[in-house]
């Protein structure tokens, strides 16, 4: 029963180097990485065209003001141009004066405004820029991680066909644990006793479970659930 065991978990350990392989390539990396750069793009261009949309709408309403502003400062000089009464004069040379510190105010923030906008626009179009820079690195890394996929199917396929063999020696609640557990990506899943300890994750076992393990030939680790067995 242990034996058939092992053989399988040998076997499958072929299978599990080539998925590491294939998991852990430089491919699949940047393809990882380029998933990550064009999702955090995108974000940053949502974020862009509502800070955009809301810059142009200050400033299509800074412009309006401003404009408002130019035409009260205009009428107050007419109305000074026309009334002689110096009590009158003064009053519109203050409220003109006031309008023209307004003016430009607006002015300087009209102008930060526009300063704003371009660059929001520029940002804009460098996230765009890496979107498609991003994807087209994507495509690449995804041809060639399909090229290393193909490039072990048949190797795959075969190691998948033994296995299947194997299955039949082995005792169907060992495999059903045996798979519970290699889902989990814990591999090896049965391990030698080294030391008196887990060949797995190297805790020491009490007399009491060697004593046990010597009983039932096999032992699940109190620590890492793998099984021992005694060599």
């Amino acid at each position: 029963m242990l034996e058939a065991i092992l053989e399988y978990q040998k076997k499958d350990g072929e299978l599990v180097k080539i998925e590491k392989e294939i998991s852990e390539s430089k491919a699949k990396k940047v393809v990882n990485q380029m998933v990550g750069i064009v999702k955090d793009a995108q974000q940053k261009i949502v974020a862009t065209e509502k800070n955009a949309d809301q810059l142009i709408k200050n400033f299509e309403e800074l412009n309006k003001t401003f404009a408002e502003q130019q035409k009260q400062a205009m009428k107050f000089l007419k109305l000074k141009a026309e009334n002689e009464q110096d009590e009158a004069i003064l009053e519109y040379e203050k409220n003109i004066k006031e309008i023209t510190t307004n003016l430009l105010l607006m002015q300087k923030n009209i102008a930060k405004l526009s300063k704003n906008i371009t660059d929001t626009l520029k940002q804009f179009e460098q996230y765009k820029n890496d979107v498609i820079e991003a994807k087209k690195k994507h495509t690449q890394g995804m041809n060639a991680y399909n090229k290393l996929i193909e490039s072990h199917a048949k190797e795959v396929e075969n190691l998948k066909k033994e296995l299947t063999e194997l299955e039949k020696k082995v005792d169907p609640k060992l495999l059903a644990k045996y798979k519970k557990m290699r889902e989990d990506k814990k591999f090896p899943i049965f391990v030698p006793l080294l030391n008196s300890s887990c060949g797995g994750c190297s805790m020491g076992l009490a007399v009491s479970q060697l004593n046990k393990l010597d009983e039932k030939g096999m032992l699940e680790c109190e620590n890492c659930h793998r099984i021992i067995y005694k060599k």
